[in-house]
Formats: C-alpha cells, sequence, structure tokens
C-alpha cells in the first residue's frame, strides 16, 4: 500500500541525491538510510548481520594506508 507524505524542497533534493539510479525509488532510499533503534543487544546483533558492507573508496583506502605512520607538516 503506498501512502503521499509532505517533505520540505531540501529534504526532497537529499532523498534525490541518495537515489543510486533512475529506476531506484525513495522508499529504496529511505529505507537504506533509516533504521528502527535497537532495543536490546540481540536486535543490535540481528541488524548488524544484515546490514550491507560500507561502500568504500578503495584508492582513498590504500593513500591512508601508505600513509600510515607519516607526520604532518614534513616531519620526519
Amino acid at each position: 500500500m503506498s501512502k503521499n507524505i509532505n517533505v520540505e524542497d531540501d529534504v526532497y533534493e537529499l532523498l534525490t541525491s541518495l537515489k543510486q539510479d533512475s529506476r531506484d525509488s525513495f522508499t529504496r532510499v529511505i529505507r537504506r538510510h533509516i533504521h528502527r533503534p535497537c532495543n536490546t543487544a540481540g536486535e543490535l546483533l540481528d541488524a548488524y548481520e544484515h546490514i550491507p558492507p560500507p561502500d568504500v573508496d578503495l584508492g582513498v583506502l590504500e593513500r591512508i594506508e601508505k600513509e600510515r605512520g607519516r607526520r604532518s607538516g614534513g616531519r620526519k
């Protein structure tokens, strides 16, 4: 069953920006980003089992790994 909701323009723009492609629906966007709070540790563990892995930029991750341990400011 569908329901109509009203959102302010900035929220609409945010939802639109979170769409993955033109076939992605606002329902899917909301389901990906809004989760019910867990009431127990068991619910939290169950939730973590169903969460997809984070979307990671491998280039950034490699840069962080290469620069790990280096000091900022050019000191060595």
